[in-house]
């Protein structure tokens, strides 16, 4: 029904009606902190999830996966909530050239295979779990791309996203693409993520990272739209790209398409089952008080 970000022609004569913009959420792709190989604070392990960030191409994932219908996720808070800065751009660039680079630095060599080895010469193999689906089978090959850009070894686990969950909350679950809409429109509800008490809730990255942890605890004694607590946010965001327990993926568009005989409707950007608050009225004119009269909720 779409050429792009917009009706086609034919629905538009109808009057059919658009009600379309970002959703408050954002897709990311996580690595378990815990992880021996992919985990952990160290310069060389740091330096591996960096480069398998900047190997993953977004533009590519909103084009071929998405469709068009998403935009790229700036900042770990995204637009419609309390705290998101639309001006912040991430430090965190495609860039397969840089990435090879890094981990020639931190001792991920190359064999004769082309496949790099661990610092100590043991194989690096990278675990990415997705579901049995169209979706997760289109994200095995964005991954595999940017894996095989790198020279890293990539085996795919495939589970039921109820298993997924299960899995992730145990902190056994290497790497994943998941995604968090808004259950509240303030940054807190992204931000305690990443929070280590949240580890084996929803913190599935299972980090630990002391210097996020000072921060965030600050933030929560803060009022929400205060410059001191975005500044907080500024210098979390930051942190987040520097140690990459994350790689900030997309936020999607949602498009939802309205017949003509349909007034006054516009989906809610937060509550996600909203049809209970929505009064439903017929008539046809002449009688029947607000029926009659052609008003409604």
């Amino acid at each position: 029904m779409l050429d792009g970000d917009k009706l086609k022609p034919a629905f538009a004569k109808r009057g059919v009606k658009l009600s379309r913009f970002v959703d408050p959420e954002i897709t990311y792709h996580y690595w378990n902190m815990q992880d021996p190989v992919v985990g952990g604070l160290t310069k060389e392990k740091i330096a591996l999830r960096r480069a398998m960030a900047m190997a993953f191409s977004v533009e590519e994932e909103i084009r071929i996966v998405r469709n068009g219908q998403a935009v790229e996720a700036q900042y770990p808070i995204p637009p419609g909530v309390v705290g998101h800065d639309a001006s912040y751009r991430t430090s965190v660039k495609y860039d397969p050239v840089a990435a090879n680079a890094l981990l020639d630095r931190f001792g991920y060599k190359k064999g004769a295979d082309g496949f790099r080895t661990l610092p100590d010469g043991k194989p690096l193999v990278v675990k990415y779990t997705s579901r049995p689906d169209t979706l997760g089978r289109q994200q095995d090959e964005l991954w595999a791309k940017a894996f095989a850009l790198l020279g890293i070894r990539m085996e795919v686990q495939k589970l039921r996203f109820p298993d997924q969950i299960k899995a992730e909350k145990e902190c056994k679950i290497m790497m994943r693409t998941a995604s968090w809409i808004a259950d509240y429109p303030d940054a807190d509800n992204f931000m305690q993520l990443l929070h280590s008490k949240n580890i084996h809730q929803n913190n599935n990255a299972c980090a630990t990272i002391p210097e996020y942890d000072k921060l965030y605890e600050q933030t929560i004694r803060l009022p929400a739209s205060s410059p001191e607590r975005d500044k907080l946010y500024h210098e979390m965001a930051k942190i987040i790209e520097t140690y990459a327990p994350w790689r900030l993926d997309i936020s999607r568009y949602r498009n939802q398409i309205v017949q003509p005989q349909v007034l006054g409707y516009k989906k809610h950007p937060i509550l996600h089952s909203e049809w209970q608050y929505i009064d439903v009225r017929t008539g046809s004119g002449g009688s029947g008080g607000d029926a009659g009269t052609g008003e409604g909720h």
